[in-house]
């Protein structure tokens, strides 16, 4: 993990953003009438707003935790989606291409050359506007 930066405006705008954050939380469990979970995030928005404003040099550890947290979760959440991709979409394609024998390289062709011979169209002067 590469070395944090804990300048001032950086944490100012962790600050912002996690108060924001717990914010957006807190109306939603409002609006969804949860009112133990509104008056929790609503606190912890303010606190997050307030350290921005007054020290936010306390954000530091704060700041370091999330970071690190994110870089775990990052780790982790990459492997999942890699894993979830080649066994749901490219094992199943594989081996249904196996399956009915679909070669797209056209390996098994016994020509000299792979080139494929183009066939020759008029020339049209329409060719140098609409090109695809």
């Amino acid at each position: 993990m590469k070395k944090l930066n804990l300048d001032k405006r950086t944490l100012k705008k962790f600050g912002v953003t996690m108060g924001i954050a717990f914010l957006v939380i807190s109306s939603l469990f409002f609006f969804r009438q949860k009112y133990a979970g509104t008056m929790y995030s609503l606190v912890v928005s303010c606190v997050f707003l307030i350290m921005e404003l007054v020290l936010p040099a306390f954000l530091g550890p704060v700041y370091i935790i999330w970071m690190r947290f994110s870089f775990i979760l990052g780790w982790i959440n990459t492997r999942v989606i890699l894993v979830v991709l080649f066994y749901l979409i490219f094992t199943p394609v594989g081996l249904f291409m196996r399956l009915f024998r679909i070669d797209l390289l056209e390996r098994k062709n016994k020509e000299e050359t792979y080139w494929k011979k183009k066939e020759k169209a008029e020339f049209n002067s329409l060719n140098y506007e609409r090109r695809f």
